[in-house]
């Protein structure tokens, strides 16, 4: 035993560091089993950035991700993991410097430790958001030999592009490609718009509102251009009492093109039809074009046309009352006629609804002294009428006192006025 105790003690804090040593290396090789790597990419999503800026480039992905998790979670995938770089507090700056914004990655299962994960931040540039208007162009990528191409249409002739300045500053022009083929049929479609700069690349991470142009070109063998008369095609009659008045084109000429044989045949170009059936009020509207297979309108393929539909004015003549105004009671009023002839004009639809019954033509006696007068009639028409003519126009009364004896006249007896 005094052997053992003295082996045990020779050199004891030599033996008690290896023992702590080999413990310490015993549980780093436990820990370090636990760890494992992932080698995946896992995309990094931009959250929260300023309202009127953007990402000069998309964010680098996380390339490597070190974690523990215990053996029964499996294996992990990109979808295992969320990455995102705030922006809130980024300051957009044209042509500015990077900001170092650092990468927040979280695992879905929450059984996954993650230990360490490359890259840890990102060095991020913002643009304000800047947008302008840019014309197209249509760029042919060939031509087959014989075919002849007139000039290209295109509508929207104009757009938009928005997107970083920095970016929207190098767009130089808008471009829709076009291949042509050898069996010289017209181009009449919806192309994909592309932003260019000036070595005529395509200009990345811009935007172009709208992203496709309806497209138009004359193909043929034997190309002929000519510019003719835009009549409107009209179909139908407005409603009865009401008449169209000169139709108003905007333009009035448009030049087609196409196969000469077609185009020489061509007088005027027509409109797509018009129906004015029933109509009582005015007409602004865009009509298209309607025109031969294998001709197209240079310019924008539609017109706009402005129809008037007034009223249809006659006359009429009715037969009505005569009606004094202003009797006094103490005199007797004898008419030489108690029925006139009125003439009015104005839109057929009023003068058909017109009862004759409730017309009348009055005559102002109340300042008439006893004797013989010549009096002018009046009527007042229904607004939007007009009187053309009263016949006769003035009729002779005779006023006398009560008292005496009527002078005699050579029509109907005396007019007794109520008594007031």
């Amino acid at each position: 035993m005094r052997r053992v105790s003295r082996f045990l003690l020779r050199n004891w804090p030599l033996k008690v560091g290896a023992v702590l040593l080999a413990t310490v290396l015993y549980s780093g090789l436990v820990l370090s089993q636990n760890v494992r790597t992932f080698t995946g990419t896992v995309p990094v999503d931009a959250i929260r950035p300023p309202p009127t800026a953007t990402l000069l480039a998309d964010p680098e992905p996380v390339t490597m991700i070190r974690y523990r998790a215990p053996l029964d979670v499996g294996v992990l995938s990109p979808d295992s993991f969320n990455a995102t770089v705030d922006l809130s507090r980024v300051v957009a700056e044209p042509g500015g410097p990077p900001v170092s914004v650092p990468i927040t990655l979280v695992a879905l299962d929450r059984r996954v430790e993650i230990v360490d994960f490359v890259p840890q931040s990102l060095q991020i540039r913002l643009d304000p958001v800047e947008e302008r208007q840019v014309p197209v162009s249509v760029v042919l990528a060939s031509v087959p030999e014989g075919v002849e191409v007139g000039t290209p249409q295109v509508d929207p002739a104009e757009v938009t592009v928005r997107g970083a300045s920095s970016r929207v500053a190098t767009v130089r022009s808008v471009i829709a490609r076009i291949s042509l083929d050898a069996s010289a049929l017209n181009v009449d479609r919806d192309m994909e718009l592309v932003a260019t700069d000036e070595q005529g690349n395509q200009v990345p991470s811009v935007v172009v509102e709208p992203a496709r142009a309806r497209v138009r070109i004359s193909v043929a063998r034997q190309l002929a251009t000519r510019t003719l008369v835009v009549v409107p095609q009209i179909v139908g009659e407005p409603a009865p009492g009401y008449r169209l008045e000169p139709v108003t084109v905007r333009p009035l000429t448009v030049t087609v093109s196409g196969e000469e044989a077609v185009i020489t045949r061509m007088e005027i170009v027509a409109t797509e039809p018009i129906d004015i059936t029933g109509r009582e009020n005015d007409l602004d509207t865009t009509v298209g074009l309607e025109l031969p297979a294998g001709v197209i309108a240079a310019g924008p393929s539609e017109v706009r046309i402005t129809l008037r539909i007034t009223p249809q004015n006659e006359t009429r003549t009715y037969s009505v009352a005569v009606v004094p105004v202003g009797a006094h009671s103490d005199l007797a009023y004898e008419l030489a006629a108690t029925q006139v002839n009125i003439t009015l004009a104005g839109p057929l639809s009023q003068l058909v609804a017109l009862d004759e019954a409730q017309l009348v033509a009055t005559l102002q006696v109340a300042d008439l002294d006893v004797g013989r007068h010549e009096v002018p009639l009046i009527h007042l028409p229904p607004g939007g009428l007009e009187l053309l003519a009263i016949s006769p126009a003035e009729v002779v009364v005779n006023v006398t006192d009560r008292l005496q004896l009527p002078l005699p006249l050579p029509t109907t007896g005396p007019f007794q006025p109520p008594a007031t």
